[in-house]
């Protein structure tokens, strides 16, 4: 009996040590605000790159560089490998919503959200009712569609300030 109990004693010895050697480290957290992008730097350029759930966060890579970009609020993960298959980075992303001038206004068709820093501008958060969301995006898409025609063409916004936009966005919400 003695001689079992030793044997089981050595046996948990090392499957303790086994499992602290193996690739068992803990994730690194990483928590995302929305709208806000963070740099993750690795220790060489990987090969592959997991996202759990791409609704969420997605990825960017640039060289040794990771660029996490948030989508939908959550928890996901990511994992960066190497060529033969060893884990670069493991990490357990977190998408937030944190905003101090935010403010949102809620009626009978649902909710409305602003930035009031010094005044209160529309802007878009996922669950504003969808008119208010649709209206606010196709207004966000042409600003930007605009500004990457100027853009392309090689004018700035102070030189094409007289000439009339040739892009009309349609919300489906009458003026």
């Amino acid at each position: 009996m003695r001689y079992y109990l030793r044997n089981i004693g050595i046996l948990k010895s090392c499957l303790l040590a086994l499992a602290l050697s193996t690739d068992a480290q803990a994730a690194q957290e990483i928590v995302l605000v929305s709208d806000q992008s963070q740099i993750v730097k690795l220790p060489e350029i990987p090969t592959t790159v997991l996202v759990g759930n791409p609704a969420i966060a997605d990825i960017t890579i640039e060289g040794k560089s990771m660029f996490v970009h948030p989508k939908g609020y959550g928890l996901t993960n990511i994992l960066a490998l190497d060529q033969d298959g060893k884990k670069l980075g493991d990490y357990q992303v977190r998408v937030i919503y944190e905003d101090s001038y935010s403010v949102s206004m809620y009626g009978p068709e649902g909710r409305q959200t602003y930035t009031c820093r010094k005044d209160c501008e529309p802007t878009v958060r996922i669950g504003d009712v969808n008119e208010y969301f649709s209206t606010n995006i196709g207004q966000v898409i042409g600003k930007t569609s605009l500004a990457e025609g100027q853009a392309s063409s090689g004018q700035s916004a102070s030189q094409n300030v007289n000439s009339t936009p040739t892009m009309i966005v349609t919300t489906g919400v009458a003026p």
